[in-house]
């Protein structure tokens, strides 16, 4: 027998009572057995045809370890997808240091991949199974899952559990042999199997049997369901017995003789519960409005298979996707105004919890987006810098893009998610709306002025007074505190306010708690305050501090955070270190790709950082193209003299390098490599071993490096790359 060590919604216990006992899926247990050569088992088939049963079967046959995930619409977010996965995987002999890298989801989808990849890399043959795939609805959450497969050690399979087409290439999979599927047809119960079925409910029904299976047409949940009819029923003789198939009878067996048989309160507790993906006793009792929902939970889950205990203890209880389904249609025709009123309270208890992503959920589906926003605004500070975006993108889409504009939380929550991903237009646009929608006597009025201090359309002064008055209105403990603590040192320092650094400081210190993204920025200020002081070194270090942050928590995909690789490539270029010094500069350039009209003060130090840098690894034709943008940013700063200075050192600096025809100079990094080494001792021979190339190409990119220098010797070219800036002087 396998072991199961899925953390995900393990359905040991239900699963067990029902194919255990009851379902034979013999033939199809041999076929899995017998199909180890593949790397994915995929059964497609819609509800009630048996696939987890016949999956957890295959465990208890199995000699290898089986993790198992549930999977549920959340996990459309691929962080939350990779997390559930490595979670379940926890007992495989996964790293630990890996697994726990990935408790904290990140939005950079090829961090993730990369993680999973490495989690799973090594380990001994094991089966993860996927089941109830079909919620997983965003292309993201299946690269998530393919980069899984792709990674399966040797002996090792995927199996996905599915009601419809995976975002899978199963046309890929199939042509490599590397695919064994069963669909319905495979799944449906054959005749005979149908007859052993409600022979195993202690039905003899003879050839009443095979009508029932022909009506059924092999679906193994409503034959299951008509045998429970049937055996409930006062007259159980095999004439009696009477079942048509299809969701429409099998609706109407729970409402003429499930529910008939059922104690009052109980039916109305599964009618009440049916809206829950998750049930508990101190929930179901807040959505009921009674007590002693846990003790209904496990009479219910001992008297039928269809509500599945979740953990050993018998706390937590879903019910099977069918019966829900069956109890929420039910519902909505007895009482089609109750629903709401559920969610609601479902909402409230879940957010007292803590649980406000799944408060957030419920919000929305009783309607009260006012509620949701709330949420949704409160959990953001997290979200962002969890890398949930796919989740708030979900929740933004439930509600509609009229309703945002209507409701002064997600206004600001909106906002906040197009600063984060450098979309400078849309941030624009929802800070316009804030101000036009968002009055004084709002309890969020202080968050529209932490809005107006990111953004700065005022200026650097304009940022020190946004964050101020933000502070003032907002309560002490709003994690949008720190934020406005962030954009006054800001503000400060492109004022030349010497208070800055302390403020900025004390604003990295309270950020590693709240923000990683807040954190980043900050520490980002303080390497360029360093700089300003020639301390390079103690640059470097907030500089590096920052980048780290950003990579351990998966902010490359934020287009905010290019800042932070373009001032780590100033710092580096300064040091010398060239080479790495453009390939940071490259990497911001990826992030901030498409950054127009964004962040005001950011924008600014983004392209004067680009340009400063560029001109230190002797792109100086890039400088002058960046230098021109320059000018264009400081102008929305024109409060800034420190701004306006950098500008100008860059223009003094580009001028030195300008040749008698007012063309700037470009080295190649090639070039730049082979001036790093003419003021040693090293022969042209030496310094090609050295960067692994021939003494010929080293005479070439130093005869190339003279002439755009305009110098005739070795001796020159030192000279003139000091006086350029491309060598450090003694």
């Amino acid at each position: 027998m396998g072991s199961s060590t899925g953390t995900a919604g393990d359905e040991t216990q239900a699963e067990k009572r029902v194919g255990g006992n009851l379902l034979p899926r013999t033939r199809l247990v041999e076929a899995l057995c017998g199909a180890r050569s593949v790397r994915v088992v995929l059964l497609e088939a819609p509800a009630g045809y048996s696939k987890s049963t016949t999956l957890k079967l295959w465990d208890e046959a199995d000699g290898r370890p089986f993790a198992w995930v549930r999977c549920e619409s959340r996990y459309s977010d691929p962080a939350l997808l990779a997390n559930a996965l490595v979670s379940a995987l926890g007992e495989t002999g996964i790293d630990p240091e890996i697994h726990e890298s990935l408790r904290s989801p990140v939005p950079d989808l090829n961090l993730l991949l990369e993680r999973v990849a490495n989690a799973i890399d090594g380990l001994d043959p094991f089966v993860l199974v996927v089941d109830d795939a079909h919620l997983l609805e965003s292309d993201a959450a299946w690269q998530v899952l393919y980069s899984a497969i792709s990674a399966l050690p040797d002996g090792s399979q995927v199996a996905v559990a599915t009601r419809v087409r995976p975002g899978l290439p199963v046309g890929r999979l199939r042509a490599r042999r590397e695919l064994f599927e069963l669909g319905m047809s495979d799944l449906a119960l054959t005749r005979g199997e149908s007859r052993q079925l409600l022979a195993n409910l202690d039905l003899d029904l003879g050839e009443r049997a095979d009508e029932i299976h022909e009506k059924a047409e092999g679906w193994p949940a409503a034959l299951y369901l008509a045998g429970l009819s049937i055996r409930q029923g006062s007259d159980a003789r095999p004439e009696a017995a009477r079942f048509d198939g299809g969701d429409r009878v099998v609706v109407e067996y729970f409402r003429e003789e499930f529910f008939q048989e059922m104690p009052g309160h109980k039916a109305r507790f599964l009618l009440e519960t049916s809206m829950l993906e998750e049930l508990g006793g101190p929930l179901c009792d807040a959505v009921t409005g009674g007590t002693g929902s846990l003790e209904t939970l496990q009479e219910l889950a001992g008297e039928n298979a269809l509500v599945v205990p979740l953990d050993r203890g018998s706390t937590r209880f879903r019910y099977h996707h069918l019966f829900r389904d069956m109890l929420r249609s039910e519902m909505r025709l007895r009482d089609p105004d109750a629903e709401p009123v559920l969610h609601h309270r479902a909402a409230e208890w879940l957010a007292a919890n803590g649980d406000i992503a799944r408060a957030t959920d419920h919000a929305i589906a009783s309607g009260d987006l006012e509620l949701a926003g709330a949420y949704i605004w409160l959990d953001s500070p997290d979200l962002l810098s969890r890398g949930r975006i796919a989740t708030i993108d979900r929740w933004f889409e439930a509600i509609g893009e009229d309703r945002i504009a209507q409701i002064p939380a997600l206004i600001l929550a909106r906002a906040h998610r197009e600063i984060a991903m450098g979309r400078g237009d849309e941030t624009f646009y929802w800070l316009s709306v804030a101000e036009r929608e968002i009055g004084e006597d709002l309890p969020v009025y202080g968050d529209v002025f932490t809005l107006r201090a990111t953004i700065g359309p005022d200026g650097a002064a304009g940022m020190m007074s946004d964050g101020q008055r933000a502070a003032e209105l907002m309560s002490p403990s709003s994690p949008f505190q720190v934020a406005a603590k962030l954009y006054i040192g800001v503000g400060m320092y492109l004022i030349g306010d010497e208070r800055a650094r302390d403020l900025l400081r004390e604003t990295a210190r309270e950020a590693a708690m709240i923000s990683a993204i807040i954190q980043a920025m900050a520490l980002v200020q303080l390497a360029l305050m360093e700089l300003d002081e020639g301390r390079v070194d103690a640059a470097y270090d907030y500089a590096a501090r920052a980048r780290d942050q950003v990579e351990m928590s998966g902010l490359r995909i934020l287009g905010a955070m290019s800042l932070v690789y373009v001032v780590l490539a100033l710092t580096k270029a300064e040091l010398g270190r060239t080479e790495e010094a453009v390939a940071d500069l490259e990497t911001g350039s990826r992030i901030g790709a498409g950054i127009v009209d964004y962040i005001v003060w950011h924008e600014a130090e983004l392209v004067l950082c680009r340009s400063r840098t560029l001109l230190k690894v002797g792109r100086f034709d890039q400088a002058d193209r960046e230098l021109d943008r320059a000018e264009a940013a400081i102008e929305r700063v024109p409060d800034s003299p420190l701004l306006r200075r950098w500008l100008e050192d860059c223009r003094a600096e580009l001028e030195k390098v300008r040749g008698s025809n007012g063309a700037p100079i470009s080295l190649t990094k090639a070039e730049l490599s082979t001036l790093q080494f003419l003021p040693s001792h090293h022969s042209f021979r030496s310094i090609g071993d050295q960067l692994y190339l021939s003494q010929n190409t080293v005479k070439t990119q130093a005869n190339s490096l003279y002439r755009k220098l305009g110098v005739n010797s070795r001796a020159e070219a030192v000279m003139e790359g000091r006086r350029l800036g491309l060598l450090k002087g003694e």
